[in-house]
């Protein structure tokens, strides 16, 4: 009878072990699926973000930045009709798609066969246009889809000691940095990703465009140039990578897109 009780409670605790083991199994299949299931909305949301918002957050005049993130600091005119305050919840969400309508209207986004998509955010001067093989000195911004600012060179934003000048302090790197770019590289050497090379296409001199990025045409198409200078910049650049690869079962790989303001400053023809 000892025996039988014995044996009893043995599977019993088996059993218990393995719906405990099944469970967790389950449970933690659950979790991975939500967290991928997340990730893909938070890719969508920021991609809404650009497109609904990237030239509405952080409004500003050139040279100085109101918005919480620099990449996302853009000249825009205000008419008469974004100045009107709401009052109610329903108000403000009329305001802020007559705000969205607006843009899109009056800066449309183009979209290329690779993901690339981007819009003007301020037109250029003269008939002479970027095309494949050109030289270009160029100022960009970089930031993550969500607005977190990454590095730049040339926006004001990074300081720089004045060229030729060793006892000089640092300051903005506006009007003293650029860089630049030559296109129509091979891939593994080029200058820029080639989707940046992409969207560069056409553009003319004093130009700026907004451009979203997908990493299937990102850094990795040019050896992660252009590199980052600073201290800060390096660390987002590593903590992007994370990003894309993940870390393991935790966190899955997310092709998380970026966003680069880019402006032309000189056109070279080949």
């Amino acid at each position: 009878m000892t025996y039988k009780i014995c044996v009893a409670v043995t599977f019993l605790s088996i059993a218990s072990y393995v719906v405990g083991v099944t469970c967790w199994s389950l449970a933690s299949t659950n979790y991975s699926n939500a967290r991928h299931h997340a990730s893909e909305l938070k890719l969508e949301l920021e991609r809404r973000h650009f497109l609904r918002f990237g030239s509405i957050v952080g409004i500003i005049s050139y040279g100085g930045i109101t918005g919480s993130s620099p990449a996302l600091a853009v000249a825009s005119p205000t008419s008469k009709s974004t100045l009107k305050k709401c009052t109610d919840i329903e108000s403000c969400r009329e305001i802020g798609d007559q705000k969205v309508k607006q843009d899109l209207e009056e800066r449309p986004i183009t979209r290329l066969d690779s993901g690339v998509r981007f819009k003007r955010l301020k037109p250029g001067v003269g008939d002479g246009t970027v095309k494949s093989g050109d030289t270009v000195d160029i100022i960009f911004s970089i930031s993550r889809a969500n607005g977190a600012y990454m590095y730049s060179k040339g926006f004001g934003f990074e300081k720089v000691q004045e060229f030729g000048v060793e006892s000089a302090r640092l300051q903005s790197d506006e009007g003293l940095d650029s860089y630049r770019v030559q296109l129509g590289k091979d891939s593994g050497s080029r200058d820029v990703p080639s989707g940046i090379e992409q969207a560069l296409i056409g553009m003319k001199k004093g130009e700026r465009r907004r451009i979203e990025l997908p990493p299937n045409v990102g850094f990795e198409t040019s050896g992660w140039r252009p590199e980052p200078t600073t201290r800060r910049g390096k660390a987002q650049i590593t903590y992007y990578k994370t990003i894309l690869n993940g870390r393991g079962s935790n966190q899955p790989p997310f092709p998380a897109p970026t966003i680069w303001d880019v402006e032309v400053l000189s056109i070279r023809s080949k």
